[in-house]
Parts: structure tokens; C-alpha cells; sequence
């Protein structure tokens, strides 16, 4: 089975229905499969096939999306980019990693001309949304095609994904996966979501990473997937209530904006089953704030570029009955048990010693959805699948219960006067704080202890509150080891394109001139 064969259940079952709609026009499971089918053709005929890549440069459109399948469904390998990136790291993805084919969004015209003579890998580019002088539109490339279903049997173990890494400390690593990698996860989504009904899904993030796989998801519902090309809250609050959206997946940042925003206290979200968190830690206050506020519906997924997504779920029940029961209100710091999909999930010391209850090292995990190697980096292929497992770089502890805990990133703790703090429990101190909306704690250079710890703010809109006061409500919560020694507010937090905080961003200003990045 191919991940297209599972997303297109959705036209074996409901050929009528709406498969997408929004941003880039509406389109039937039966014109989805068609266009996808003659996208299939036309790469097929054109010379592409299995060892190839392609790539999308597109907001969320439902042309976009038809794309991806597209490429996916001739058995071209998918490289994923994100429009909001910055040109020199699409130029890096593209370039590196050998793309042949490139899609793109009439709003990314300004960026060809480089791409073209910067990726000599290139051997088409063709414009899916308007039109543009140096590029066929889609229709132009299509000419007479046939949509005729096309017959062709992608082997799950071929190429099917190349990921760009979140490049949160750094370029963009990029990843070498398989088809039986996407199937996979995209499957495990019938194993955590159930419907009575074919579901209605919002895609605000970025349908080039995990967005996309809940999008992908949705065939085999027979859901419809709106598209929203620019992430605005009060649009995004009127969509739900106007089509009846059941399924959000919203990076934690986002949820804390939807929360504050003035129409969230009287907004119907009662079609709302499913509001699914990840990309980034979920502070328990804003879960207990949006159980609260949207009702029951709160869940939260975790995954990598590496190791595919989801690899843990925590069920809408799961996070009420914890944002409700004092008793149970520990799990609000878990990311849930792992996924049917998982093989193994551990947690590992320095010497590959697996870790029992309660214990702290590093999450390490098994499975198909586990990448096959870096491209053209054998080092750090080799580094990340040390001891015959995939080291994720979160360092975590699990339970009793088989639920897991991550407790930061491996490359964010800080050694302060020789004890490790990690940032995730000073900042969850902070976001207790009323007038705090988000926060990220960094270690800067400090003469007599090495690093200290410092706090950059987001406070709420129209709230207030100063910097002793907010150390001083850390101090309490945490001690004074623990606590900022310093705290700068911002108005926003630096963020990757898929809404991870930028930490490098924020230290490189305290740490210019110094020979490491570390005290």
C-alpha cells in the first residue's frame, strides 16, 4: 500500500464530497484523484520517477496539497520546504538535497529566478497558483493528460520523503525516509482520531510539515481539509464556527493567541473533537485554560522530521480528565504513551543503558517511521542511531503508567555553577504567571558561574508586570538556583517556520565574540 492509496479511500467511499476547499478553490475526492492522477501521468511521462525529488513552495492551498500527491502518487520522493522560510536555507534544502522538480505559489515569483540559478538539479518548475512568465502553469504542464487512474505499485522501502530539519540550533539537516515511513504515520491517525461522521479539518500550520500529515490523514475519514494560506485568529475562529470545524492541529503558541483573543470567550467551538498540540512543550495552564474554554478536545502529539509523527498521543479524554483531577494533573507535563506505530520507546543513559520509572536520559525510540539515515552525513547518522536506536535529543523520563515526560532539549540545558537546569521547568514557572502569554529561558555567559539564566517575556496583550516581580514568582515556584538572574521582555519570540522558538536567535547576542556557546 502507498500513502496515496490510503489518502484516496476517502474517493472510494465519498467520491462527491468535499476533499479540500479554501485558499486555491474547491475540489470533489473525484477531481482531487483526477488531478492528482494526471500530475502523476505527466511526471511519469516527463521522465521522473523513484529517485527523484520534489518539492512544493506554496502557502496552504488545496493546489498545493493536489501536488504533493501528486508527485508522491508517479513515486517521486517528497522535499518538503516551507514558504515562510528564509530564501538562503529553501535554497540550501533544494540545492543539497538534489531536488528535480519544484512547485510553487504565484506569491513566491520573486524567489525563481535564484532558485533556478542556484539549483542546477532543477529540470523542471512549473507555477500551481496564477501564473508567471518564466514557468508553465499547471495547466499549461499538463496539456492533454489523461486522468486515468495510474496503475503503478511504489515499492513502501523506495524513497518517499526527504525532511528538512527544524533547524532550531543551526542549517537544516535533511532526511532520507521511506514511502512505508509516511504510510505508516499518517495511519497511526485512525488509531488516535474516531469519527462518527467524516471529520472537518483546519490546516493553519504549514501543510509541508506535520500539518500535512494530519491533512493526509484525513482521506481515509473522508474528511474535507480547509485551507488557510495565512494564519490569522479571528479568521480562524470564524471558520470554525462557520463550517463546523471538528479537527485543529495548532502549534502550543498559536492555542495561547486563540485563548487571548477578545472573540475566543464567546465563540461557538462546540463542532470542535479534536484541538491537537505539538511542535513544542504545551504549558499546563493554558491546557487547563483551554479545556476550560473549548471543552474536552484538548489532546496533544509528539514526532520528529526524524522519526515521523505521531510517535505519542494523549487523548482529549486523557488531557481533560488531568486538567480536572488534581490527582491526575501530573500528566499535563506527559506528551502521552507511544503510538501503535512505535516499536519501542525508552529512555536511554550516555552509555546506551535503558533507564527505568522515573529515571531522566534521553528519549530513544524504534520503529517504521524511523528515518533512514542524513543525507550525505554519515556522522551524524551514525551519532543519532548510536546503540541501534534513534536518539531523538530530549532528554525525558517515563512513568509507571508507560506515559512520557519531556523534560527539555538535550542541547538547551544549562550549566549553571556546575548544576543542570533545565529550561522547560523555569518556563513553566513563568507561564503560571497571570499576564504571561510565552516565555523561552536561555543561559548566557556569566564571569563567576559560567551560565546564568535568563528569561525573555511575552507578556499578554494589555497586561503588565515587571521584571522582579516575575523573577520573584519564579523563585518561589522553583528556588533561587533555578530562577532568571535576568529577564528581558519582547514583544514576540523569535520562531522557526513551523513556530519552534528560535533559542540560537535569542543567544547570540549575549554570547558574540565568546569561543563556544557555552559557559
Amino acid at each position: 500500500m502507498h500513502i496515496t492509496d490510503l489518502y484516496f479511500r476517502g474517493f472510494r467511499t465519498h467520491p462527491e464530497r468535499l476533499a479540500l476547499s479554501g485558499d486555491g478553490g474547491d475540489f470533489t475526492y473525484r477531481q482531487t484523484f483526477a488531478l492528482t492522477n494526471r500530475i502523476g501521468r505527466r511526471l511519469r511521462d516527463g521522465g521522473f520517477g523513484t529517485g527523484d525529488r520534489f518539492a512544493v513552495l506554496s502557502p496552504n492551498t488545496g493546489r498545493a496539497f493536489i501536488a504533493m500527491l501528486g508527485g508522491l502518487r508517479a513515486g517521486v520522493a517528497w522535499c518538503n520546504l516551507n514558504m515562510k522560510a528564509a530564501l538562503p536555507d529553501i535554497l540550501h534544502i533544494l540545492a543539497a538535497g538534489r531536488c528535480n522538480l519544484l512547485f510553487f505559489h504565484e506569491s513566491a515569483a520573486g524567489m525563481i529566478d535564484e532558485i533556478r540559478a542556484q539549483v542546477p538539479s532543477l529540470r523542471d518548475v512549473v507555477c500551481i497558483g496564477g501564473s508567471d512568465p518564466r514557468a508553465p502553469s499547471l495547466e499549461q504542464w499538463l496539456g492533454d493528460t489523461s486522468d486515468a487512474p495510474l496503475d503503478l505499485r511504489v515499492p513502501e522501502t523506495s524513497q518517499g520523503f526527504q525532511g528538512a530539519t527544524g533547524g532550531t540550533t543551526g542549517r537544516s539537516k535533511l532526511t532520507v525516509a521511506s514511502n512505508r515511513f509516511m504510510m505508516t504515520g499518517v495511519m497511526a491517525w485512525a488509531t488516535c482520531l474516531h469519527f462518527d461522521e467524516p471529520p472537518v479539518n483546519l490546516a493553519v500550520a504549514p501543510i509541508t510539515h506535520a500539518g500535512g500529515f494530519v491533512a493526509l490523514g484525513m482521506g481515509q475519514f473522508g474528511g474535507t481539509t480547509i485551507m488557510m494560506s495565512t494564519p490569522d485568529v479571528g479568521e480562524m475562529i470564524a471558520l470554525i464556527e462557520q463550517r463546523r470545524v471538528t479537527t485543529l492541529f495548532l502549534p502550543p503558541t498559536l492555542i495561547y493567541m486563540l485563548l487571548a483573543h477578545p472573540r475566543a470567550a464567546t465563540a461557538d467551538f462546540s463542532s470542535l473533537r479534536y484541538l491537537i498540540a505539538a511542535a513544542s512543550p504545551f504549558a499546563p495552564e493554558k491546557i487547563v485554560e483551554a479545556v476550560q474554554r473549548l471543552g474536552p478536545v484538548v489532546c496533544q502529539a509528539f514526532g520528529q522530521t526524524e522519526s515521523g509523527f505521531p510517535t505519542t498521543f494523549m487523548s482529549p479524554a486523557e488531557m481533560a480528565s488531568a486538567a480536572r483531577d488534581p490527582s491526575r494533573g501530573h500528566l499535563l507535563l506527559s506528551c502521552g504513551r507511544p503510538t501503535v506505530i512505535v516499536e519501542a520507546m525508552e529512555i536511554m543513559d550516555e552509555e546506551g543503558r535503558i533507564l527505568g520509572p522515573g529515571e531522566t536520559g534521553e528519549v530513544v525510540l524504534r520503529g517504521p517511521t524511523m528515518m533512514d539515515r542524513y543525507l550525505d552525513d554519515e556522522a551524524a547518522t551514525a551519532e543519532i542511531q548510536k546503540f541501534g536506536w534513534h536518539h531523538t535529543g530530549d532528554i525525558g523520563r517515563r512513568d509507571d503508567e508507560g506515559y512520557f515526560y519531556i523534560t527539555d532539549r538535550k542541547r538547551d540545558l544549562i550549566i549553571s555553577g556546575g548544576f543542570n537546569i533545565f529550561p522547560f521547568e523555569v518556563e513553566s514557572a513563568l507561564m503560571k504567571h497571570p499576564s504571561v502569554q510565552d516565555c523561552a529561558v536561555i543561559g548566557v555567559p556569566d564571569a563567576k558561574w559560567g551560565e546564568a539564566v535568563k528569561a525573555c517575556v511575552q507578556l499578554k496583550p494589555g497586561a503588565s508586570a515587571g521584571a522582579d516581580e516575575l523573577i520573584a514568582w519564579t523563585k518561589e515556584l522553583v528556588g533561587s538556583m533555578k530562577a532568571p538572574k535576568s529577564l528581558d521582555f519582547v514583544d514576540n519570540l523569535p520562531r522557526s517556520p513551523v513556530g519552534k522558538v528560535l533559542k540560537r536567535d535569542l543567544r547570540a547576542p549575549y554570547w558574540e565574540g565568546k569561543t563556544r556557546g557555552v559557559g
